[in-house]
């Protein structure tokens, strides 16, 4: 009885010595992930920094090819009401979202059509971690390389399925569009804030 009881204390002890093991292993991942986060966003705050000083704002003038992390920016997104403001890189691989916004699909910066941009869902409210706050009249700025804003106003929020393609979809073939996407949901849904031209 005496040993069999020992051995249930030895098991607890070493489940117990496990968990602690496996909870400061976390703990350490954590923190590493949020040293990278919170270095990644002071690279971009230069990267935007760098883009407002090379903007060209002779339209005869080539656009400047500005890049970050190997990405080409094509833009500048901003959002006041949740305090965002990121370059927007030309493509949305899986490497370009760990480093910033993305666009998503052939969208132009503030050309008529639709520019979808891409953004990670972070915990701590980095990229697009706390678009689920916009509401209907709330702003979103793009500004392009040539120094042109465009301020668009938010018409619509949604959630929707990964493989909905119509969230790229133009709402008319004459007003400039953006729509923001985002995971939620353990990756499960989409969810779509959409703006037009104000």
């Amino acid at each position: 009885m005496k040993n069999r009881k020992e051995g249930k204390i030895k098991i607890s002890n070493i489940l117990l010595l496990v968990l602690i093991i496996v909870a400061i292993g976390l703990i350490v991942v954590i923190g590493i992930k949020y040293n990278e986060r919170n270095k990644n966003e002071q690279n971009l705050v230069e990267v935007i920094s760098y883009v407002n000083d090379n903007i060209q704002e002779d339209t005869q003038t080539e656009i400047p090819y500005i890049q970050y992390e190997g990405y080409q920016v094509i833009g500048i997104v901003e959002i006041p009401k949740i305090n965002i403001e990121y370059p927007i890189l030309i493509e949305s691989t899986k490497d370009a979202l760990e480093k910033s916004i993305a666009r998503f699909g052939n969208g132009k910066v503030n050309e008529v059509g639709n520019l979808c941009l891409a953004g990670h869902n972070y915990i701590n409210g980095t990229m697009f971690g706390k678009i689920d706050k916009l509401e209907n009249g709330d702003e979103i700025s793009i500004l392009d390389l040539h120094g042109n804003k465009v301020i668009y106003t938010v018409f619509d929020k949604y959630v929707t399925d990964p493989n909905d393609n119509k969230v790229t979809e133009s709402i008319n073939n004459q007003s400039k569009e953006v729509t923001l996407i985002t995971c939620i949901n353990g990756n499960k849904d989409r969810l779509i804030v959409k703006a037009k031209e104000k």
